[in-house]
């Protein structure tokens, strides 16, 4: 990688360091040390990708809620390498460790309203990402291994597909699609929502499911997620927004089932597969058991 040209095209100073962080679902990002900072250095899909986050951060930045994306001398939200277009971020500092946080819900429900806020004027037609992981192509991907699985916890999941196909839920927000745990930053003051490369119209429940379905564990009791989806829906509604129950479950099970069909694709059925499979149902039979 050049990062001498990299330098160039920002107001940075001299590249001094360049490692890699981790991958995220959207993107890979390099942590560049500059003599006038740190950056986070992002390989993005495409053109639409990097107009998208930028648009996206110039929102939720000046509320705090994102870092904000750097323009070159140029002006421009993003560089061409190769083939390839990157953008360069602010560096989070001080971030608190996943295995160290103790989670509000209500905070998280309050920051995903102003998220939904922020971003609501969007014009999507123009920003609007692929929703990769949607459920038909999903479905036709791994179909067959799934109904000629010997297993029948793994049969059981084209009722569940069935099921999700028969929701229609309006599109009524502009949603971050992917925000489950891995895509929200803390530190001791503030809560950061990052890699938005999966941006675009969809039905506001469908982050709220996302983010507790991926900050509750399978082993979680009914009455522990009963008082966490008060708590989300009361941070939610505290900003003005709207929860319905009956909706929340439908997009907290086509997530799960989502997920799930996503993993068998990307590794088929393993020996790991199996547990994993059945912990998940579990879990949305809890959902279910609180919100029918």
């Amino acid at each position: 990688m050049d990062l001498r040209y990299i330098a160039s095209q920002y107001v940075m100073g001299e590249i001094m360091n360049c490692t890699t962080m981790q991958q995220g679902t959207s993107s890979t990002a390099m942590l560049l040390q500059t003599t006038s900072g740190s950056y986070v250095l992002r390989q993005l899909r495409d053109e639409r990708q990097a107009l998208a986050e930028y648009e996206v951060y110039q929102a939720l930045a000046p509320a705090k809620l994102s870092p904000s994306i750097q323009c070159t001398k140029e002006g421009l939200p993003y560089i061409t390498l190769g083939h390839m277009i990157y953008n360069v971020q602010t560096y989070i500092e001080k971030v608190v460790p996943q295995h160290s946080l103790s989670l509000n819900y209500v905070e998280l429900g309050e920051v995903t309203a102003r998220f939904h806020q922020r971003i609501m004027h969007l014009d999507m037609t123009r920003l609007g990402q692929e929703d990769r992981f949607a459920l038909p192509p999903l479905w036709e991907a791994v179909s067959g291994d799934i109904l000629d699985s010997s297993s029948e916890i793994i049969r059981r999941l084209a009722d569940h597909v069935e099921e999700c196909s028969m929701y229609q839920s309006k599109h009524t927000a502009v949603i971050h699609g992917d925000l489950g745990l891995w895509n929200v930053l803390f530190t001791e003051s503030d809560m950061y929502i990052i890699d938005v490369g999966e941006v675009r119209r969809g039905n506001h429940h469908f982050d709220l499911a996302a983010i507790l379905s991926s900050t509750c564990s399978s082993s979680i009791t009914v009455c522990e997620l009963e008082e966490r989806i008060v708590q989300l829906e009361r941070g939610y509604r505290s900003e003005g927004g709207d929860v319905n129950r009956d909706i929340l479950y439908e997009q907290i099970h086509l997530w799960v089932i989502r997920g799930l069909l996503a993993i068998i694709r990307e590794k088929g059925i393993i020996a790991p597969t199996i547990p994993y499979v059945e912990r998940n149902l579990a879990f949305l039979g809890k959902c279910q058991t609180v919100m029918s």
